[in-house]
């Protein structure tokens, strides 16, 4: 169960990290703009077996942007949230301070506005902050939330307060290490919706919908009286930052996944990610409610070599998603025509290391 990341395959790549790209291109020429959208798929065909959809849009306003994103998912979400209890918009906020950190609040509100004439149930706005001492609730506040619940019938919930279970996840060694994980993030009751802003990452890369689950889920015991304080978030670093890439995979294969996913990237996070990082004037946003889909399409919209994120492709060849972009299809305008290059975290080729001695030991 507990098998040694060494024996998970890493195909060869391009040592070009920005000449990747140009693969796209004879895919790309091949799709043409159909009445669905760039792609030519119909929604009823979005959902065939080993398909994928991905909804793309351009705007410079979060909340409008946002809205229409997720428009085309409106039927098989509202079918989705029928038999669900909970409605979680999952945001993105680390620590409770820093500019870019947090989901920009207009993007809750295009989530809400997309939600309110499909549910009436209620929607919790929730996060699980990593910071010593502080709630998530001062990020709500440092962030300027406060409008969301003037216009919306919607809740603050602090994740890091509520129940937990014991997962499995690896050591160092690679042995099995025991971490609770806040019972929200598996409970087959609860549609999460992960939104974040697509940002740059410090240990694996980049931050998109999957990140912002996975590294949520464990508790943090921020208040004294819990645990004495322990951060739970750092036993996913057990191992470095292969250790880190799979254990979100572990996460991942025992229910730690999106239901739906939406990716801000009309402002986006270059450079010293995931929270001082400056930003991307993209003009871009995506959603699907295959979360592998819109990561992949996200990760290649940064202007990032997909193989290199290891803790998305480990997942896709677990079968957790779709990753193959032949296997995508894209409703609304051409995405790579709006491929931007990110700048990485300044500590890239440190993050690389463990990635590039794999791929020579296999060479």
């Amino acid at each position: 169960m507990f098998e040694g990341i060494d024996k998970l395959e890493s195909r060869g790549l391009n040592t070009d990290r920005r000449g990747f790209l140009k693969t796209l291109g004879a895919g790309a020429a091949a799709l043409t703009a159909g009445a669905a959208g760039f792609g030519g798929a119909s929604l009823a065909e979005g959902n065939k077996a080993g398909r994928s959809r991905v909804s793309f849009q351009l705007g410079t306003d979060h909340r409008d942007v946002i809205a229409a994103t997720l428009q085309p998912l409106q039927e098989e979400v509202g079918t989705a949230l029928e038999g669900k209890k909970n409605i979680i918009i999952k945001v993105n906020m680390g620590q409770v301070v820093g500019p870019l950190n947090a989901t920009h609040p207009d993007t809750v509100m295009g989530i809400l506005d997309f939600l309110k004439p499909i549910t009436r149930k209620r929607i919790t706005v929730a996060e699980s902050t990593a910071g010593s001492g502080r709630s998530t609730l001062d990020g709500f506040k440092n962030f300027q939330y406060d409008p969301i619940l003037k216009q919306h019938k919607a809740k603050f919930v602090d994740l890091n307060t509520l129940s937990f279970s014991e997962k499995l996840i690896q050591d160092a060694d690679k042995n099995p290490l025991a971490i609770n994980v806040i019972d929200t993030f598996t409970d087959p009751d609860t549609y999460m919706i992960s939104a974040t802003r697509i940002k740059s990452h410090n240990c694996v890369i980049a931050t998109l919908s999957l990140k912002n689950v996975t590294m949520a889920a464990p508790v943090n015991h921020f208040k004294r009286s819990q645990a004495k304080g322990r951060n739970e978030k750092g036993l996913m670093h057990s191992g470095g930052n292969r250790g880190l890439s799979y254990n979100m995979l572990n996460l991942a294969k025992q229910g730690v996944v999106p239901d739906l996913a939406v990716l801000d990237g009309v402002v986006g996070m270059e450079g010293d990610g995931p929270v001082w990082g400056t930003p991307v004037e993209h003009g871009v946003a995506l959603a699907s409610t295959d979360w592998l889909a819109a990561d992949r399409v996200g990760v290649e919209l940064m202007g990032m070599i997909y193989d290199d994120v290891m803790y998305l492709k480990w997942c896709g060849e677990a079968g957790l998603g779709i990753d193959n972009l032949d296997n995508i299809d894209i409703v609304g305008p051409n995405p790579w025509s709006h491929v931007r290059n990110y700048r990485y975290h300044k500590n890239f080729d440190k993050q690389m290391e463990w990635l590039l001695e794999d791929r020579a030991k296999k060479a």
